[in-house]
């Protein structure tokens, strides 16, 4: 029993040094005599010295300091903490040191015995402060500065479809050329948007984003104008959009919200590079690049007489299409992920797996809503999980939701029926092939031995399947929270 206790006693002590060790700032103990008991390898690192030239030895011997200047020597004389106290002095090895640190008094049966200091030099506390200055700076330059938060490296995805628009994205921030973004509601145009301002020659300019269905008609012209002190009733000396984002980006956001005769005098604007101040009598050049976005078939609302055809065409040298979350469902897990991952940190949550039984829901939903749509879903159902839960299912999918999805993934299997019936004998082969692969790869977790074993075949054969049939085993991988990458989402 006695030899028991002793080794835990040891083993105890090992730990307690060994966390002491690192600890990443400096870690001293001396007894109310002056001798060295604990010197932890960042203390060390500060002071120069080895574990021969300080512990075990006396203070006085190691570090040139007139006595009263001792931390224990002031504690001895008054037993209180000591702190944010700043020394300099000079260790035996001969190096100089300025530390800043805090010291506290050590009781064994109600008596000191030992005085504990924690410090660190300053060097390294400039160092600290310099990157985390670096770092503050670096991230408000590229993304405070000029009116953007993303890039495209930050959008998610490595399906065809999304890896195909981040291609011709990034191929058309190089030019100057006007730019429309289509896509669905949720799908991330924005994004998109601040992305190829980033990786434009405009990106050290200003991006001015303008949400058209959020602006009342009667007020969108003095914003887009600008007024001059005078122009009306409280009217100041105030540039437009069009002059603030001055050799940068203006981002007009839903633009198929814009009447008619707010159409016609953007069409001017485009064609004169003009602008005149509400209330002004003098004309000002503008040269910013315009970037637009929809959720709305332009064409059809331009033959609908809804959208002027001569705006239409001006706006849309060059369109970037936005899939739909639906056409790269490989890609959910991923976002989903990121997701739960930036809600841990929001909800102060520590879910690390997300169920199969949910991801299913997730790939066999339709996602009318998009990635915004996931990210709401998401957050809806972390917040009926309790704090100590691990593991995220479709338990704790509020009751709305789960019928939303369950009843989308029945029509969807419904509709998927209808069209199989239609379809010839290989097509609806490969297709069966496919979803018994993929519903493998779900059930084993994308553990693709695993998964050959379910289904019968070498697991050279089934890589050989995954390749052909064009399936990627990660995405079906336990969705482990601690593998996801931290960058903002499409």
């Amino acid at each position: 029993m006695v030899k028991k206790t002793y080794e835990a006693l040891e083993m105890e002590n090992g730990l307690l040094h060994a966390i002491i060790d690192v600890v990443s700032d400096g870690v001293y103990a001396v007894s109310v005599d002056g001798t060295i008991l604990i010197c932890n390898k960042a203390h060390k690192k500060i002071d120069g010295t080895t574990h021969n030239h300080v512990v075990g030895k006396k203070d006085v011997d190691v570090y040139y300091l007139e006595l009263e200047n001792f931390q224990r020597y002031a504690i001895t004389k008054n037993p209180e903490p000591l702190l944010d106290q700043n020394m300099t002095y000079t260790t035996v090895t001969g190096k100089k040191v300025d530390i800043v640190y805090n010291s506290y008094p050590f009781f064994q049966n109600e008596k000191l015995s030992a005085v504990i200091s924690i410090g660190r030099d300053k060097p390294s506390i400039n160092d600290l402060i310099t990157t985390a200055l670096n770092s503050f700076n670096s991230k408000k330059a590229n993304r405070i500065i000029n009116g953007t938060l993303y890039t495209l490296e930050d959008i998610i995805g490595s399906s065809a479809a999304i890896q195909q628009t981040l291609k011709q994205a990034r191929k058309v921030a190089q030019s100057q050329s006007t730019v429309m973004l289509v896509g669905e509601t949720g799908t991330g145009k924005e994004l998109f948007a601040q992305g190829i301002h980033n990786a434009s020659s405009y990106s050290s300019r200003p991006f001015i984003a303008v949400n058209c269905a959020a602006i009342p008609e009667t007020l969108m012209e003095s914003l887009m104008m600008g007024t001059v002190k005078g122009a009306f009733s409280g009217a100041l000396d105030t540039p437009g959009f069009f002059e603030q984002a001055e050799n940068g980006t203006l981002f007009l956001d839903e633009i198929n919200s814009l009447s008619i005769s707010l159409q016609a005098k953007l069409l001017r604007l485009l064609q004169d590079k003009k602008i005149r101040r509400l209330g002004d009598n003098k004309e000002r050049k503008i040269s910013c690049r315009i970037i637009s976005a929809t959720n709305q078939d332009l064409f059809v609302l331009a033959k609908s007489g809804l959208f002027r055809e001569d705006l239409l065409y001006r706006l849309t040298p060059v369109i970037v299409d936005i899939p739909p979350l639906r056409e790269r469902a490989g890609d959910i897990p991923l976002l989903a992920k990121e997701f739960v991952a930036r809600f841990n940190d929001s909800l102060a949550m520590n879910i690390k797996l997300i169920a199969q039984d949910l991801m299913q829901l997730f790939l066999y939903y339709r996602w009318p809503g998009n990635v915004r749509e996931l990210e709401h879903i998401i957050e809806s159902t972390m917040s009926m999980a309790e704090s100590t839960e691990t593991i995220l299912s479709n338990e704790h999918l509020p009751r709305l939701l789960k019928k939303r999805l369950m009843i989308d993934q029945a029509t969807t299997d419904s509709s998927d029926r209808e069209a199989k019936s239609n379809k010839p004998l290989p097509e609806l082969l490969r297709q069966y092939e496919k979803e018994t692969i993929e519903n493998a790869l779900m059930l084993n977790n994308g553990n693709v031995s695993q998964c050959a074993i379910q289904l019968g075949i070498t697991r050279q054969n089934l890589h050989y399947h995954l390749r052909r049939l064009g399936i990627n085993s990660i995405f079906y991988k336990a969705q482990s929270i601690s593998d996801t990458i931290n960058p903002p989402l499409p």
